[in-house]
């Protein structure tokens, strides 16, 4: 009986190592294989699908020398286009976090330059799609060259015209953050006293997000001065062009040195969750009731440390239904924190070391699908040392991803929301947002991902900023589906997939 259960035992041992060398090996390094392992001063991380071909493609922003903007060749491997992309795409100066979005609604996307400045604040640049690789400068004409110490930006339709407007995140000196709001002819209007968002801390990211469930997007702004905190805004949309402060009522005036923040729906109970990635204090943990009230929860984070984060992505990197996460730190090591399912996250980067950058330190950080295999990638920004890009090796069919096209709302559909059910079924699975920017400087593709099972079926419900939801039953996993918002049919009637 003893010799059983020793062999037994020794069965158990070896499965057990089996599963954590296999668990070791989910990510790979690619960065030099690829092709994107620049080691600028490396700042921010902009993913977007720039000529329609189906892959994202990647810009780098570098704080002191050349951006970079890499084309993806559909083989894991970028090709650097920088130079024959247009005049200033490099811009060599000092460039934080830039974000891509279709500001025009021509169907291709566009790149707002946030920047900072060495010694003075530079101007912002916008530079619109040509739709054939390359760009041309229309910020004079557009009217939103900022001088001002821009850290990040973000697209956004706050007004649900149609239209992407654009918000500024600026840093020190008193400088207010700044919204345009987009006129719908190739201009933009400054409208930051009117929608009552211009708050002149020292702002490092703004992050919307429809926090309250009302289909129109809220801003969340983090703030943070040396050697301090500030106290971090939530900004609830009126839903008539103006907006109220609330951040202290909603439990979210984070008073630490904040450097990021992300939203996502970690418990997968239908509302949108906030994680604070914090350089001084605790990072903070958030979780929304539904109607934008938040409770501190940051002991659901096990194995966390204080202080140094800057970029925080989520994903379902192992298709087990639930959101993860990867945090930068810009002092110790990069973090990898896995879902239980129910909200509870552990740290399990001992189990992946090679995700640590151990001594380097890393700024915006971004899962992204690179190569289309249906799992999540990673990419992360280092300073002064080469980028890192992270190939997950999953390799299985137990996702989906969903791509919505607007008519009616922004094309880019920023601001709207997917649904998945188990086919026939009520019970939510899982939630997620599309957005421009997230996290520290850095911005996801807008095509959402979903990890399923896949030995069933589900139904997906695209819930676009106009209100107008679009419905399709049944879909298999392993695939790619495109959603066009119903424009001139009812709500509720799917207008195309595409496979």
């Amino acid at each position: 009986m003893g010799k059983k259960l020793w062999f037994a035992g020794l069965i158990a041992t070896a499965l057990s190592l089996v599963t954590t060398l296999a668990a070791a090996k989910d990510f790979v390094d690619i960065s030099t294989a690829a092709g994107v392992a620049d080691d600028g001063l490396g700042r921010g991380v902009a993913f977007a699908d720039i000529n329609n071909d189906g892959l994202v493609d990647l810009y780098v922003s570098n704080k002191g020398g050349a951006n970079k903007l890499f084309l993806n060749k559909g083989n894991g491997r970028f090709e650097d286009i920088t130079a024959k992309a247009g005049k200033g795409i490099d811009h060599p100066g000092f460039s934080m976090g830039s974000v891509f979005g279709d500001y025009d609604n021509d169907g291709y996307a566009d790149l707002y330059l946030a920047t900072g400045g060495q010694s003075q604040a530079e101007t912002n640049r916008l530079f619109r799609n040509n739709g054939d690789n390359t760009f041309t400068d229309v910020t004079e004409k557009a009217g939103v060259g900022l001088k001002a110490f821009t850290n990040s930006a973000s697209f956004v339709d706050y007004d649900n015209d149609g239209w992407l407007d654009i918000f500024c995140a600026n840093y020190g000196d008193g400088q207010k953050n700044i919204l345009y709001r987009n006129n719908g002819n190739g201009t933009f209007s400054d409208v930051t006293d009117t929608a009552g968002v211009g708050d002149r801390s020292s702002s490092w990211i703004g992050v919307w997000a429809d926090v309250n469930n009302d289909n129109f997007p809220d801003l969340y702004v983090v703030n943070g001065r040396y050697p301090l905190g500030e106290p971090n805004k939530l900004y609830l949309n009126n839903r008539n062009g103006t907006f109220t402060e609330v951040a202290q009522q909603a439990g979210v005036d984070d008073p630490n040195w904040g450097m990021g923040a992300a939203f996502a729906d970690i418990d997968n109970d239908g509302d949108l969750d906030l994680f604070v990635s914090n350089y001084v204090g605790l990072h903070n943990l958030y979780l929304n009731d539904g109607k934008g009230n938040f409770t501190a929860a940051s002991d659901r984070i096990k194995g966390s440390h204080a202080g140094w984060g800057k970029g925080t992505t989520f994903g379902d990197i192992d298709h087990d239904g639930d959101l993860d996460f990867y945090q930068g730190d810009c002092k110790l090591a990069n973090q990898l924190y896995i879902n239980d399912g129910k909200g509870t996250f552990t740290n399990h980067t001992s189990k992946q070391p090679l995700l640590k950058c151990e001594t380097v330190r890393s700024k915006g950080t971004a899962f992204a699908d690179i190569d289309n295999d249906g799992d999540l990638d990673l990419y992360v920004v280092n300073w002064g040392a080469p980028n890192k890009l992270f190939k997950n090796t999953r390799d299985d069919k137990n996702w989906l991803k969903v791509k919505l096209t607007g008519t009616v709302s922004n094309r880019d559909a920023y601001g709207s929301k997917v649904k998945i059910f188990e086919s026939g079924k009520k019970a939510l699975l899982s939630l997620r947002e599309i957005r421009s920017s997230s996290g520290f400087s850095a911005q996801e593709p807008k095509v959402v991902h979903f990890g399923l099972d896949a030995a069933k079926k589900y139904d997906v419900v695209a819930i676009f900023p106009s209100g107008i939801e679009a419905k399709i039953f049944g879909i298999k996993t392993g695939q790619t589906i495109e959603i066009f918002e119903p424009a001139l049919q009812k709500p509720n009637m799917l207008t195309r997939l595409v496979p």
